[in-house]
């Protein structure tokens, strides 16, 4: 049952919890926010701009009462904002520690197929589909080329028909264009938009075809997706083993909380988060006991790593800096070879991740956009 790629969303110590599966390991987590204290990613307010600060080029913002966001004054694109002015904001980041969420003043909106912005009149596809695939949905674009919002067709679009991208375009469309028509109408602090659960907002996001199922022991959780999703959605119902017992989920999620994470070679990663960063060192452990090749072992060792490395990012949502001590190599091959899977693999995140460079001390800079807390937060 655990061997097999699928997504769980579960109860964890009275929190909804989704996990995304791989052989039995936890890629990508997402935890309930309960407390809500600055609502949610992706909700759009009628917000009132307190005050700018020029020396740091932001705007901080009211959008719900006595709740403020901060405003990147680069996100307004030459706009001048000032304080008193009332406008549209969506929430583009959320609040982390004593940060307050970002917001912007170009909200969009996403389905299941496309996300329609107001930022540009863009009309394009998903850089993860090839070429050819492209031709056709960008006739599909041809019909919505007049529509002042901007509208991307996502990677889940490939997998889809043309009557359903068509259809889904033309409602969000129209749902953007009455929420900024009736924008005009609402007072400060109004709330146009909320966005869908979190877990449907995940799943959306996804290419569905790399996933066998998407299984859930809450019974609202499956009666909110098996209408979108029909057969791909599964209700656990044993009685006698919860998913979260079954899967083993919250003893895997104790263990991303940990500050060491034991390779299969007898290597490890230490992982420590501090205010400024992120440090992973790499240490050989009991790897190199008797070994004699020290440069072949110490290659196996950092390509298992970096493997770890980029599902341990992922798996915790780490975030801002990232500098990984891999295991010094004197053979430039090595090293190229080690770069480039470390590249590799954290294509495969979500999240925006770039691999940076190596310094002249020889760490490896990563950098991985904010987009949730971390994990050890979200289950503190």
């Amino acid at each position: 049952m655990t061997n097999r790629s699928q997504i769980v969303i579960t109860k964890v110590k009275n929190k909804t919890v989704l996990v995304s599966m791989h052989n039995d390991k936890l890629y990508d987590v997402r935890v309930e926010n309960e407390e809500k204290t600055f609502g949610n990613v992706g909700d759009i307010f009628v917000g009132k701009v307190q005050n700018v600060v020029e020396n740091i080029h932001a705007a901080f913002v009211e959008f719900e009462k006595n709740k403020v966001g901060f405003l990147p004054l680069s996100e307004c694109q030459g706009k001048t904002v000032k304080a008193g002015d009332e406008f549209v904001v969506q929430i583009k980041q959320a609040a982390v520690k004593t940060k307050q969420p970002v917001l912007t003043i170009f909200p969009e909106i996403a389905g299941r197929f496309a996300v329609v912005s107001t930022k540009s009149k863009t009309k394009g596809v998903s850089k993860k589909i090839t070429e050819e695939e492209k031709k056709e949905l960008y006739k599909i674009l041809e019909d919505f080329c007049e529509d002042p919002y901007g509208v991307i067709l996502r990677t889940s679009a490939k997998a889809a028909s043309e009557e359903e991208i068509r259809k889904e375009c033309t409602g969000l469309l129209k749902q953007m264009h009455e929420l900024m028509d009736y924008s005009e109408y609402k007072t400060r602090f109004s709330c146009l938009y909320r966005e869908a659960s979190f877990y449907l907002k995940y799943i959306r996001s996804l290419e569905l075809s790399n996933f066998e199922r998407i299984v859930t022991d809450l019974q609202s959780v499956y009666e909110e997706l098996y209408p979108i999703y029909e057969d791909k959605v599964e209700l656990y119902s044993d009685e006698t083993y919860s998913l979260d017992k079954l899967l083993g989920i919250s003893t895997k999620l104790e263990k991303a909380c940990e500050k060491k994470v034991w390779l299969k070679s007898g290597g490890n990663l230490v992982i420590e988060p501090t205010e400024a960063l992120t440090v992973i060192d790499v240490n050989t452990g009991k790897a190199v006991d008797g070994r004699r090749n020290k440069e072949t072992t110490f290659y196996k060792i950092n390509c298992e790593a970096a493997i770890e490395a980029a599902r341990q990012i992922r798996l915790r949502n780490l975030s801002g800096i990232i500098l990984i001590d891999f295991i010094d190599m004197k053979e430039r091959e090595h090293v190229e070879q080690l770069m480039q899977l470390l590249r590799e693999k954290l294509l495969e995140d979500k999240v925006k991740t770039v691999l940076v460079d190596i310094t002249k001390l020889g760490l490896v800079e990563i950098t991985r956009m904010k987009k949730n807390p971390p994990l050890r937060e979200v289950l503190s």
